[in-house]
């Protein structure tokens, strides 16, 4: 009797623990699925104060090539159905008030001026033109369209920030296939604040 009321002690003891620990597995999953929010953005009255004042920094996570091909899949091992997951590779729109700095990493086809899968990013810095800002409270969602020109290449860039903290970033360029990206965006980082703030 005495062996069986260890055996159950040792039995249940173990179930126990298994239980703990597949209830900390869910718990861990439950909170990385939760929707990525920016702080103090809980409205699209928020949002929109935010977008006015240019000061924000956006990481992707996804870029999405207008087509794929063979070339693309066998250079990057990241490839996936069409998506190429940067999540680790440098990449950034950052605004500063009227200037905008952007380096995106380019999958895709050039039409001209470069080879065949020219792996070199999307690169500006400086001022955009014709900026327009859209809001669309249905949607939840504010949108930058403007112009720019890299020395002989000539981009036309979508950015839409979400109320959740979603973006996403259409390019069309003058040389290459479009090509998309989707990502998170945040507040810019207080030392590049300042100085932005500095070169006005």
């Amino acid at each position: 009797m005495k062996n069986y009321s260890q055996n159950y002690i040792k039995s249940s003891i173990k179930l126990y623990s298994r239980f703990v620990v597949i209830l900390g597995i869910l718990i861990l999953v439950s909170c990385g699925a939760t929707d990525y929010t920016v702080k103090d953005i809980t409205s699209f009255e928020d949002l929109k104060s935010f977008a006015q004042k240019k000061e924000f920094e956006i990481e992707n996570r996804w870029a999405n090539p207008m087509r794929a091909n063979t070339v693309t899949f066998i250079n990057n091992p990241n490839f996936n159905s069409g998506n190429v997951n940067l999540i680790g590779n440098t990449n950034y729109i950052k605004f500063k008030g009227d200037s905008v700095d952007i380096y995106l990493p380019y999958f895709g086809v050039r039409q001209m001026g470069g080879g065949y899968n020219d792996r070199s990013g999307i690169k500006f810095e400086g001022i955009p033109q014709d900026l327009e800002i859209t809001e669309n409270e249905n949607k939840k969602y504010v949108r930058y369209e403007f112009t720019a020109n890299d020395e002989t290449e000539n981009y036309q860039f979508f950015i839409t920030l979400y109320a959740n903290g979603n973006a996403s970033t259409s390019v069309n360029s003058s040389q290459r296939d479009n090509i998309s990206y989707t990502g998170k965006f945040d507040r810019l980082e207080e030392e590049e604040q300042d100085e932005s703030e500095i070169g006005k």
